[in-house]
């Protein structure tokens, strides 16, 4: 059967493959690799939360407002009101007879640093030495301990101590402290811990 030219014209024009302006192909945007990412960074971030807030639980208490007798606030001297903050060049440890000094025996004036940041190894999230193995500034936690120990000594009585931090201080340090002053390995020395504002 032969077609007549007609009839290839019609089948030429059905079959033709239509080709797009390149104006019209650039307007669409195929978004939906986009919502695919975008469902499993979610899903992703969801089982990260739940996972951290189930380890991560730190129990700590806002302070109290306490009236004293006859209506009165309590004076600072009736308590240790024993103060740790967080600063970016060690650790401040204060109570109510004002800061203490380097070595935690006596109290100082000014802008002083408790427990000073000093030269450490490098440690892994699993406690071993980094490789190649290196030095750098950190916090003496070791030392933190050793200066509430002392404090704990001449106030056997007091559990509680307020933790700040300066404003940029990173969380984990927060927390380093919050340890270092609960026990001294298997004694309690400050177990209450609240958390302070950071003002000073």
């Amino acid at each position: 059967m032969k077609l007549t030219s007609a009839q290839r014209a019609l089948i030429r024009r059905r079959t033709r493959i239509a080709e797009h302006d390149p104006r019209e192909v650039g307007g669409e945007l195929n978004v939906v690799p986009f919502l695919d990412i975008v469902v499993n960074l979610i899903m992703f971030l969801l089982m990260t939360t739940t996972t951290v807030l189930a380890v991560v639980q730190i129990d700590t208490e806002l302070p109290e407002y306490r009236r004293g007798v006859g209506g009165r606030s309590a004076t600072p001297e009736q308590t240790l009101n024993l103060n740790v903050t967080v600063a970016e060049e060690g650790v401040i440890v204060a109570g109510s007879g004002g800061k203490l000094a380097p070595g935690c025996e006596t109290t100082a004036t000014g802008r002083v640093i408790t427990v000073p940041m000093r030269m450490q190894p490098v440690l892994t999230d699993y406690g071993a030495p980094v490789d190649p193995p290196r030095q750098a500034m950190q916090y003496d936690w070791q030392g933190l301990t050793d200066c509430v120990a002392r404090v704990k000594q001449q106030f056997p009585e007091e559990r509680q101590v307020t933790i700040s931090a300066d404003p940029l201080i990173e969380y984990q340090h927060l927390v380093g402290a919050m340890d270092a002053v609960r026990l001294q390995g298997t004694e309690e020395l400050f177990p209450e811990v609240l958390l302070s504002c950071g003002v000073r």
